[in-house]
């Protein structure tokens, strides 16, 4: 035996511990990756966490200061990141959160019974967990009907204004029923379905990083679809929207596509404080495709809707 040969041992052993080493580091990121990769947060926003009272962890994308605080409710499977041109945009003048609902972007995914009455009630206890005072209620086509569902549930107090983004409110002729099989889906048919989705929601071709974190958060209840469009199902008469339009004394801002336009009219016609933007185009998910514009408007609202509290607290 060499005198070296100890040496040559020692160096080996080193050498299969910093491969060892470096193979569990890469394999940590790619099951990272894989769980919940995101589009990268812009400096000053952070995501963070809260816990509902039966215990399901909501994660919510965050930043920003002021004394009014927008909060955001994305739509059917969409994860907080959704908004970023807006979370970006407004956190300098305020602060800004956009949650991810039960089973959506990075949140606990949640299979239980109740479930409209409960994302309702995440919305309440989300508002309570930022200790808002005074807040802007923005939601997003389910997101409309959610925000709706908690104004009926819990009131208007501390809502200074309601901005509610291309869905139906209830109002006019009803659509005529469809039947659908959607539910009955595998799991490839219901891939390929929220792959095409991810991408039919933008009339423009929005970052690569987004339109993965769309598919990612889409994705997590692939394995039993029923659980995805169970989120869509909500036992309320489209009257139930209506009549939370109705009964909310707060500003209103309707931000649509054309589709919704007989329900902007007649909206604008029976709402004192309600106002309508149309964005012809722009794709479903609006506020991206003509984030420029959305978010001049959306900034022209708040200010009126600010002066308008002021006014009225005189």
């Amino acid at each position: 035996m060499s005198i070296g040969q100890p040496d040559t041992c020692r160096m080996k052993l080193l050498s299969i511990r910093r491969f060892a080493g470096l193979f569990c580091f890469v394999l940590i990121l790619l099951m990272c990756h894989q769980i919940g990769a995101a589009a990268p947060l812009s400096d000053g926003l952070k995501e963070q966490s809260f816990v509902t009272s039966d215990r399901v962890r909501l994660t919510y994308v965050t930043g920003g200061s002021g004394d009014i605080d927008l909060i955001f409710i994305p739509g059917w499977l969409m994860p907080a990141e959704i908004f970023q041109p807006q979370l970006e945009y407004f956190s300098k003048k305020y602060r800004v959160h956009s949650l991810n609902p039960r089973s959506q972007g990075t949140s606990d995914i949640y299979r239980g019974p109740r479930l409209a009455e409960l994302r309702a009630r995440d919305i309440k206890e989300f508002i309570a967990h930022l200790k808002s005072k005074r807040f802007v209620l923005l939601g997003w086509s389910l997101g409309v009907m959610e925000s709706l569902d908690y104004l009926t549930r819990y009131g208007q107090e501390g809502m200074t204004a309601l901005v509610l983004i291309d869905n139906s409110i209830g109002e006019g002729e009803p659509p005529k029923a469809r039947r659908s099989a959607r539910s009955k889906m595998t799991e490839t048919q219901f891939t390929k379905y929220i792959k095409e989705f991810a991408r039919a929601i933008f009339k423009t071709t929005p970052d690569a990083d987004l339109i993965e974190t769309v598919e990612k958060s889409g994705l997590r209840l692939a394995k039993n679809p029923s659980d995805a469009f169970a989120v869509l199902s909500k036992p309320y008469e489209r009257e139930y929207y209506r009549d939370a339009v109705y009964a909310t004394t707060r500003p209103i801002l309707y931000a649509i596509t054309p589709r919704y336009i007989e329900q902007s009219q007649l909206f604008v016609d029976k709402h004192p404080q309600g106002q309508t933007k149309i964005y012809g185009d722009a794709g479903h998910a609006l506020f991206v495709d003509a984030a420029g514009e959305f978010n001049r408007d959306l900034e022209v609202f708040l200010l009126t809707s600010d002066e308008a509290e002021k006014i009225s607290e005189d």
